[in-house]
């Protein structure tokens, strides 16, 4: 058994993996308001739509400003 894993575990982080880490990269640019071409460019996508439909995640908070706005 690993360790490490175990008491990371343990104490309520769970284990993340790179392509974990591109979904919040990703999303945090978007966030940030980054041009969409920009973050399709840094993940590597040929597509934006990719980028967007896929890595891109938006949170609770950000949809009830979206409402909001009306």
């Amino acid at each position: 058994m690993d360790l490490n894993w175990y008491s990371l575990e343990k104490v309520g982080i769970r284990k993340l993996t790179p392509y974990s880490a591109r979904h919040t990269f990703a999303s945090l640019l978007n966030k940030a308001g980054a041009d969409k071409v920009y973050i399709q460019k840094l993940i590597g996508h040929s597509d934006y739509s990719t980028t967007t439909n896929i890595y891109t995640h938006l949170e609770m908070e950000e949809l009830k400003k979206a409402i909001e706005m009306i």
